[in-house]
């Protein structure tokens, strides 16, 4: 089952895996900046299921700009998601700051890091659907960790990698991140704290769950399988939910 934070602890005890208090770093080894990575096309990065609050949300009546800085001002952690337009964009929240930000077109095609969201406000012409999602801590981390550090290990064959050894090798080494699992039809997701899983998913079935979800697409003849993982800081990289509409 997907660990929950109480269970992480144990995992995140080790020198090793203890989130640093030193100026963070891009997962290279270099200083990173103190705001999130630079805007451009990335690989296709779908976000999980969570609890939906406010329940269903339009830009009818609803201000998005406003409704992000309720969520900056009440230190909320998840996720804001504008579907509208042909495309979605997405901001992933942590204790009220912004660690990623992220949009993608019709059926997540064009997938690029954004360093702003057009949200619209209530008389717009284009009518835009909000969900704010809630997350445990340790997801919108890694989350924020797949959209802004580089890849590791990039665009390895399904064919010549085993998904579950590179798991445990991941594990050996306490990694912090995700791995993503990329097919012509599905994309797949393993959130990493501390070497343990915290959550798998694909695009198709969102809900959090074993990392055997993703298994059969590693299988499939062109899944692609990249590994994001650095070190881990707190406070993470972020920009004020104010800054991003």
């Amino acid at each position: 089952m997907a660990k929950t934070e109480s269970e992480q602890v144990v995992a995140d005890e080790s020198p090793e895996a203890t989130p640093s208090e030193a100026p963070p770093t891009n997962g290279t080894g270099s200083p990173a900046s103190t705001g999130l990575g630079t805007a451009g096309a990335i690989r296709g990065c779908p976000i999980p299921a969570g609890a939906v609050i406010f329940g269903e949300l339009t830009s009818a009546f609803v201000d998005g700009p406003r409704l992000i800085r309720f969520l900056g001002d009440r230190k909320h952690t998840g996720a804001l998601v504008d579907a509208g337009g042909g495309g979605t964009q997405v901001a992933v929240i942590h204790e009220g700051n912004v660690v990623a930000l992220v949009g993608a077109g019709s059926g997540g095609s064009d997938t690029k890091r954004l360093d702003k969201l057009a949200l619209p406000g209530p008389g717009a012409a284009d009518e835009h659907e909000l969900t704010v999602l809630t997350y445990r801590p340790e997801i919108s981390l890694a989350l924020g960790q797949l959209v802004n550090l580089p890849e590791r290990f990039e665009r390895m064959h399904g064919s010549f990698v085993d998904l579950p050894a590179l798991l445990q090798f991941l594990r050996r080494e306490k990694a912090n991140g995700a791995v993503r699992v990329t097919t012509r039809n599905d994309t797949g997701i393993v959130l990493l704290r501390g070497g343990e899983v915290l959550g798998a998913y694909t695009r198709q079935k969102p809900e959090l769950e074993d990392a055997e979800v993703v298994f059969p697409l590693a299988k499939e003849a062109d899944a692609e399988i990249d590994v994001h993982v650095g070190a881990l800081s707190l406070p993470p990289p972020s920009v004020s939910a104010a800054s991003v509409a």
